[in-house]
């Protein structure tokens, strides 16, 4: 994903110092599981790897009702990179819409 589809975030200087996660399209694969699709952009002033992005779904009650981890691609960014990451949910059958997304490394 280009920083073109993202017309928000013109330049890096206007970013918070940190690591950002951005969910973006939710919605059903070929095979009708739910899935969500994002981007990680680091803006830590450094390099970093090993980066594992976190979702964590609630439900009507805002109760957390599942917590799952991927590696988006690539798993290690120079500064101010972008990378993606999908969650392809199997044990969910609705639409992800309810949600917390964070990153660790």
């Amino acid at each position: 994903m280009g920083i073109e589809q993202f017309p928000e975030i013109e330049t890096f200087q206007k970013l918070p110092r940190k690591v950002i996660v951005k969910g973006g399209s939710s919605g059903f694969d070929s095979k009708g599981r739910p899935e969500l699709r994002g981007i990680v952009i680091n803006n830590t002033g450094h390099p970093i790897r090993d980066i594992k992005v976190s979702l964590i779904l609630f439900d009507e009650n805002e109760i957390p009702i599942l917590n799952k981890s991927t590696s988006p691609d690539p798993t290690g960014l120079p500064q101010g990179a972008i990378g993606s990451f999908t969650f392809i949910l199997d044990d969910y059958q609705q639409e992800i819409k309810n949600y917390y997304l964070y990153a660790n490394w």
